[in-house]
């Protein structure tokens, strides 16, 4: 039998209701930093508490961070020219729902990335949780806000079926690696 693990999406929203959340400027700071969505529960002008982690964690049985994926998913979304800029002072590409299925002998987990310009689903190889590697990231214009994410098998081919929040769309893809 392996060792358990953890996956987390660090999506990191506040309450629906925006009542524990305001810029940094409510606190007196200034410039640029001002414009960051603060904790109004957690904060004070000389230490701020931010929203949205911005990535993936992934934690042993007994809560141990073994990997967290930093920057990495702005970065890539970045890359791709789906990153949402005027979200960077907030939650980023705010990493939402999660789904994780066995392709072979590997592990892969979806990420999807709710505040892309449109909808992206990050893969990560996670057959060693301590170092998981980022293998791609997954568009599909016309969908947007991946929120719920399911893998699946149906005797041998591998699906992933994606929720869209914002498009009020649902995608079914059928899942294999090169």
């Amino acid at each position: 039998m392996g060792r358990q693990y953890y996956i987390y999406a660090n999506e990191g929203d506040a309450r629906s209701d925006g009542s524990d959340e305001a810029r940094a400027s409510t606190l007196g700071v200034a410039g640029n930093i001002g414009r960051l969505t603060i904790s109004t529960l957690d904060s004070t002008a000389t230490d701020l508490v931010a929203f949205g982690g911005r990535s993936i964690s992934i934690r042993d049985s007994c809560g141990k961070i073994v990997f967290d994926s930093g920057n990495l998913l702005d970065v890539k979304a970045h890359a791709a020219g789906l990153y949402d800029d005027s979200r960077s002072d907030n939650k980023g590409g705010e990493p939402e729902g999660l789904a994780i299925a066995k392709l072979g002998s590997r592990w892969i987990a979806f990420v999807g990335l709710e505040r892309a310009t449109t909808a992206a689903i990050a893969l990560f190889d996670v057959t060693d949780p301590e170092h998981a590697q980022f293998l791609d990231l997954m568009t599909h214009p016309g969908d947007a806000a991946p929120e719920g994410l399911k893998a699946f098998r149906v005797k041998e081919d591998t699906y992933l079926a994606v929720a869209h929040e914002a498009s009020h769309t649902t995608t079914l893809y059928k899942i294999g690696l090169k």
